[in-house]
C-alpha cells in the first residue's frame, strides 16, 4: 500500500471514506455562482467517481474499505479527507495531486482485497411475483445498483426491509389474524390479503 501511494507521507488517521461529490452538469452549466477554480475542481473529481463506481459495483456499495487492513482504510480515508478539503478549497492543483492519490488508492484496496482472497458482492435475489408485479429480495443490499442494472423490472427489497414491512404487518390487525390461522391450521400460509382492517373478532 505505501509503495502504491508514495507521496502521501503524513496520512491523518481518519476513517471518513465520503468522496468529494460532484455537482450535476446542469448546475454547472447553469449556476452563475460556479467560478473557474471550482468547476475544474469539480470536474476533477469525475475519473475518481466512476474508478469508485467500478469498485462498488465489483464489491457492494462502500464495502471495499471493510476489505482491507485497519492500516489501509486509515490511509484512504485520510487521502479522501485531504482531496476533500481541497475541493472546499477550491484549491485546483492541489484537488488534482489528492484525486490522483485517492485513485491509486482505490486500486491498491482493490488489489489487497483481491489477495486476501475477499468475496465480490453478491447480486444474488429472491423472486416473487404478486398481482402481476415482480419482486426481488436481495442477499446483499449494497449491491442494488448491479442487480438494478441486470434486473430493471424487480421491485428491490432489503432483507431489512422484508424484516420491517413484516413487522408492521404482525402488528395490526391482519397480522393478529394470521397468527390465529396458524396456529389453528398447522402448515397455512397467507397468498392474499385484502387492502382493509378485519372490524369482526376473530371466531377461534
Amino acid at each position: 500500500m505505501r509503495a502504491s501511494i508514495q507521496g502521501e507521507e503524513d496520512w491523518l488517521m481518519k476513517t471518513s471514506v465520503q468522496r468529494g461529490k460532484r455537482q450535476k452538469k446542469s448546475d454547472r452549466i447553469l449556476s452563475s455562482n460556479q467560478n473557474k477554480n471550482a468547476i475544474m475542481c469539480d470536474f476533477a473529481l469525475g475519473p475518481v467517481d466512476r474508478l469508485a463506481i467500478e469498485m462498488d459495483d465489483k464489491w457492494g456499495i462502500d464495502v471495499l474499505p471493510e476489505l482491507v487492513s485497519v492500516e489501509t482504510a486509515q490511509k484512504y480515508g485520510s487521502a479522501v479527507a485531504k482531496m476533500n478539503a481541497a475541493v472546499w478549497e477550491e484549491d485546483v492543483e492541489e484537488t488534482r495531486t489528492r484525486c490522483e492519490i485517492v485513485i491509486r488508492g482505490l486500486r491498491a484496496m482493490d488489489a489487497e482485497a483481491e489477495r486476501l482472497g475477499a468475496q465480490r458482492a453478491s447480486t444474488e435475489v429472491w423472486e416473487v411475483e404478486i398481482d402481476g408485479k415482480l419482486f426481488g429480495v436481495m442477499k446483499d443490499g449494497r449491491s442494488w445498483r448491479t442487480i438494478k442494472e441486470q434486473r430493471p423490472e424487480l421491485e428491490l427489497l432489503t432483507l431489512r426491509e422484508v424484516g420491517l414491512a413484516y413487522q408492521a404487518f404482525q402488528e395490526s390487525k391482519a397480522g393478529e389474524f394470521e397468527r390465529a390461522v396458524k396456529q389453528s391450521f398447522e402448515g397455512a400460509e397467507i397468498t392474499y390479503i385484502k387492502a382493509k382492517e378485519f372490524d369482526d373478532p376473530i371466531p377461534f
